[in-house]
């Protein structure tokens, strides 16, 4: 009961992201006295790649999942993609059909999956942003049980597995050093969520639970701003968009 509760709180929050972000996408651009002409507003698209290591418990044992992502930023609102994951094998207790811990027995569990994903910004400023994503995915999960006392290998079992996923997530921007702009497109990323498996009584992956991710962050929609402002100055057209 409770999971399920957190996870509609998280997708109350994807409307309330939705009911903000209904203005379209607008560049802006500040000029003293009008000496620039006003930019149109028009749709915009530009690259955008996460880092997505995940850190997050698996039958109360601690593991690491390993994942990137990969998309677009529609209007400077949106961010959607598709992302891939993975675990490597991670050794866990045995267990019975009861739930009985099996001493002479042992397991080593590895997943492998692929998501589909939008995320809607709540806020976006110079050197922070906050998001909401929300994912949909499916993957194989590997289970090899071996003996405690040779490492023999006794069975190789594996299920397909439909996660899905809400989160809050919060990425700091490093401010550039004067001129100099690379710093300006890489920061700090903090995400927290939840997953939860669809058709768990049917695949028994047991894989719901909380995931928490603290990672780097490369901000692809920054390098294209800067490349595209250096473009348009040595054509002398005027820039629409911050580079900062």
């Amino acid at each position: 009961m409770f999971k399920r509760l957190v996870f509609v709180l998280l997708c109350i929050q994807l409307s309330l992201a939705m009911a903000a972000s209904s203005q379209t996408g607008t560049d802006t651009l500040k000029t003293a006295k009008d000496s620039l002409p006003v930019c149109k507003k028009h749709t915009t698209i530009k690259p955008t790649t996460d880092f997505d290591q995940r850190f997050s418990f698996i039958r109360n044992y601690s593991v690491n999942i390993w994942g990137q992502r990969g998309g677009i930023l529609l209007n400077e609102e949106w961010k959607f993609g598709v992302g891939a994951y993975y675990m490597d094998d991670t050794r866990m207790s045995a267990r019975s059909a009861s739930g009985v811990v099996n001493p002479g027995r042992y397991l080593k569990q590895n997943l492998i999956f692929g998501t589909a994903y939008v995320e809607p910004f709540l806020l976006r400023k110079k050197y922070w942003e906050l998001s909401v994503p929300f994912e949909l995915g499916y993957g194989k999960a590997g289970s090899s049980t071996y003996e405690s006392s040779n490492d023999q290998l006794i069975r190789v079992r594996t299920k397909d597995f439909i996660p899905t996923g809400a989160g809050l997530s919060l990425s700091l921007k490093f401010p550039s050093i004067g001129r100099f702009k690379p710093t300006s497109w890489i920061g700090i990323n903090f995400l927290a969520g939840y997953r939860y498996c669809l058709l768990e009584n049917v695949f028994k992956t047991d894989y719901d639970g909380a995931f928490w991710s603290i990672s780097g962050a490369l901000f692809l929609d920054r390098i294209f701003d800067d490349v595209r402002a250096r473009k348009n100055r040595r054509k002398g057209i005027p820039n629409c968009e911050p580079t900062d």
